[in-house]
């Protein structure tokens, strides 16, 4: 089967785990684009005591359709794109995932918390949308 062609890039879960180091990596999920509060709460997250000293984070949003109202995929996969550069940091790493978010609460987080784990995260944050 041929993969779909999608605005963004989207890896597999093998890929995404393959290019990760070894140890913790601080997943970081969101549906929209990312603003300081997001930045300063997944950069942030490295410092806490239960992530080790070479801690990761994996910013990981949803790029698949959302609501009519909200802000289209492509144009949010470009601002993170654009957030990419700007900070340049290396112990963040940008992937995207084609899924959408679906309002479902606390049962939808906990799904998830197990699509993160997958792509080699052991550590999770929800954005507040």
């Amino acid at each position: 089967l041929n993969r779909p062609i999608r605005d963004f890039p989207c890896k597999t879960p093998a890929e995404v785990r393959a290019e990760l180091p070894a140890g913790d990596v601080v997943a970081f999920q969101c549906r929209n684009p990312v603003h300081r509060a997001h930045y300063e709460l997944f950069t942030r997250a490295l410092d806490a005591e239960n992530v080790e000293e070479d801690g990761v984070v994996l910013v990981h949003p949803t790029c698949g359709p959302t609501q009519a109202d909200d802000i289209p995929g492509d144009v949010r996969y470009k601002t993170y794109e654009v957030l990419k550069e700007e900070t340049a940091n290396p112990k963040v790493f940008w992937e995207y995932l084609p899924y959408s978010m679906h309002m479902a609460g606390p049962r939808e987080a906990i799904q998830h918390m197990m699509i993160r784990k997958n792509y080699g995260c052991t550590h999770f944050i929800i954005g507040r949308d």
